[in-house]
């Protein structure tokens, strides 16, 4: 399996409404992962490695892309990806949860502010 990560601008991503961050495995098993510019390189990491994390824990839950794609393009603007309830009944709200609490961890370990993090996140360019 081979996995790419890029920074891209925000009107590049592939799907519309996203926040910044996306995953896709393509028909061969490889993996392609794209987060927009924060400005800051571990705000980048660790929007980065929210995707990989929460990409790997829907394979091995046998929830695939097109699954999650479905899921995200029905998202009410209500919801808010930034909490433990963000996705409610969503097919994959166990696998980004825990994909959140590890960016949490992470976040402490990088002596980034999560509220401001949060903040740029949510940022539409």
């Amino acid at each position: 399996m081979k996995i790419t990560i890029e920074v891209i601008p925000h009107s590049q991503q592939r799907l519309p409404g996203s926040l910044g961050g996306d995953w896709v495995f393509d028909a061969s098993g490889n993996l392609t992962i794209h987060v927009k510019d924060l400005g800051d390189w571990r705000m980048n990491f660790l929007f980065a490695r929210h995707e990989l994390d929460e990409a790997m824990l829907c394979k091995a839950a046998g929830i695939t892309t097109e699954m999650v794609d479905a899921d995200e393009l029905k998202a009410s603007k209500d919801d808010n990806p930034d909490s433990f309830s963000g996705y409610p009944g969503s097919c994959y709200q166990e696998q980004h949860n825990d994909a959140l609490a590890a960016e949490w961890v992470m976040s402490r370990l990088l002596d980034v502010d999560w509220s401001e993090y949060g903040k740029r996140v949510e940022e539409l360019e």
